[in-house]
């Protein structure tokens, strides 16, 4: 799997994201996103933003740029499976989960995620 550098405005980014201030995050990542083109965390961070701000569509487009990016790592496919869940659609938010799972098992999000999915579809029948 391809290793990325962390980006000097993601750290800044990060720091706007810890205060819960979704909307200063944003300006720092689509500047990262222009300076780093192939880098998919800011991609990722920048559809978290867009998640918490239920702008699911921007949301959506952002992790599926970065798995375009990155195509072996699960975080943006997980992170689907998020923004389906906040939209209602939870059957196809299980498959994100559950590709995300088989695509890197040992990932403890991935895990927690299809475990949580899996409670909440129980709970539903």
């Amino acid at each position: 799997m391809v290793q990325f550098e962390p980006q000097p405005w993601q750290d800044d980014a990060k720091s706007y994201m810890d205060r819960h201030d979704w909307a200063g995050a944003i300006p720092i990542l689509e500047r990262d996103i222009v300076e780093h083109p192939s880098d998919p965390w800011s991609r990722i961070f920048l559809g978290s933003c867009y998640l918490e701000l239920k702008q699911f569509d921007r949301a959506l487009e952002h992790f599926r740029a970065a798995e375009a990016l990155a195509p072996d790592l699960s975080t943006p496919v997980g992170c689907q499976g998020d923004v389906l869940c906040a939209t209602g659609d939870w059957e196809t938010a299980g498959k994100f989960y559950h590709r995300a799972l088989d695509m890197n098992p040992d990932d403890e999000l991935a895990i927690k995620n299809w475990k949580w999915w899996n409670s909440e579809m129980a709970k539903e029948t």
